[in-house]
């Protein structure tokens, strides 16, 4: 199939993976053209420059169910399948991949792998890398290469997939996964708290750990981004404040008794409120938290990664720039997106330089997570290079020794 035309970019949408692999095979031998791989194209501009020149590789099209052993919990699906027609199968059976990212209509499983995207489940269930039991993929000289299987006792060794996550399309193009599912849940239920000061909030979070209960998510939010959640997820709550909001999920009586549990624990940490979210408006509010962290239309959208313990002397550091924030609060993450005001290349770059000095080196790091177009070449899209980078630029050498795969990702980790 002849790539179309797409803007500056051209585009090749391969219907299988032998296509693929003699697509790349050519580029590499003959045209050198950078290539983009793309899926749902949620996240083209995630962490990525925006002058571009070369072929969009767009995996529509491969979107099959290969195998799927119901009792074994497991599935073997194309990497273009989309992550809501994914839980849509599955689901039919009782069963589900407990990974929420935004846009998950679009989104696509290799999309979701490349960039590791994660929702507010993450601290109860993990991410994708830990549902990921095997994965073709082809590399930037046309390859085809496997790792793991479709089994869980397949994945032992050196797991060359797992380093696939999080790799923003820079090693190879993946084609290919087979995933580890979970049980469906009965119901669902999330606790609203609002607290005044940022101490009482801090304090709960705190007590998490000793709770009698056990959270799917945990999310906090500064009272700006309270209002827009709740707006979104049309449900009267309070807002006013900084928020934390707990789900759980499970049978319902068990899901009844923590909800109610939570609540009285909490009591000693003196929030002004706690409203419990039940059935049709809790799916809304739990939606509204995990679409939060894309960009909309706000100039800057970050994203932080802290030790659970230090997120709120970044959240403060940031409210005080009026930056909205939501943090999938037990795991130290966080995503904010900067206000109107701050009009200019100039006024970003002073807040970015601010609130990395927030952040340890050694313990995390500051990521620009999507911007204006205008501004992509002018930010460090990696606020900081992330450790192990010497392994990594050894890895890419080896996948991608013509630098053919995502490069301008790559090269702005080189100068972070």
């Amino acid at each position: 199939m002849s790539p179309t035309h797409s803007g500056s970019l051209e585009e090749f949408v391969p219907a299988s993976q032998t296509e693929l692999s003699r697509f790349m095979t050519e580029n590499a031998a003959t045209s050198h053209n950078q290539i983009f791989p793309v899926g749902g194209r949620t996240s083209l501009s995630v962490c990525c420059p925006s002058s571009q020149s070369g072929t969009l590789v767009c995996t529509s099209k491969l979107s099959r169910v290969i195998d799927y052993p119901v009792r074994d919990m497991t599935i073997t699906v194309e990497a273009g399948m989309q992550l809501d027609q994914l839980n849509e199968i599955v689901s039919a059976e009782g069963q589900r991949l407990p990974i929420d990212v935004p846009q998950s209509n679009r989104a696509t499983l290799g999309g979701v792998i490349a960039t590791n995207a994660c929702g507010p489940r993450r601290f109860s269930y993990g991410t994708i890398r830990d549902y990921v039991i095997g994965i073709s993929a082809i590399d930037g000289t046309g390859n085809l290469f496997k790792s793991g299987g479709r089994v869980v006792k397949n994945v032992a060794g050196y797991d060359l997939g797992k380093m696939l996550v999080g790799s923003l399309g820079t090693l190879a193009v993946i084609s290919q996964v087979s995933l580890n599912l979970r049980p469906k849940p009965e119901t669902m239920s999330l606790v609203w708290f609002a607290f005044d000061s940022c101490q009482d909030a801090d304090r709960a979070l705190e007590a998490i750990i000793t709770s009698g209960t056990r959270p799917t998510a945990v999310e906090y939010c500064n009272s700006k981004a309270a209002r827009q959640i709740a707006a979104e997820s049309r449900s009267e709550l309070p807002s006013e404040h900084q928020v934390i909001c707990v789900c759980y999920e499970g049978p319902a009586n068990v899901v009844n008794w923590q909800t109610d549990r939570i609540r009285e624990e909490w009591k000693e940490f003196s929030p002004l409120s706690s409203q419990i979210v039940e059935t049709e408006n809790a799916t809304r509010l739990y939606h509204a938290f995990t679409e939060y962290q894309t960009s909309s239309d706000d100039p800057v959208t970050l994203k932080a990664v802290v030790l659970p313990s230090q997120m709120m002397k970044f959240v403060e550091a940031a409210t005080r720039f009026d930056i909205a924030v939501q943090a999938h609060a037990a795991d130290g993450i966080v995503y904010g997106h900067l206000p109107d005001s701050a009009s200019s290349l100039e006024d970003v770059k002073q807040i970015l330089n601010q609130l990395q000095k927030e952040i340890s080196p050694q313990i995390g790091h500051l990521t620009v997570y999507q911007c204006e177009s205008e501004w992509a070449e002018s930010l460090p899209l990696f606020c900081t290079a992330p450790s192990g980078w010497s392994l990594m630029q050894q890895l890419k050498n080896a996948l991608d020794p013509g630098h053919l795969l995502s490069s301008q990702r790559f090269s702005e980790l080189v100068e972070a």
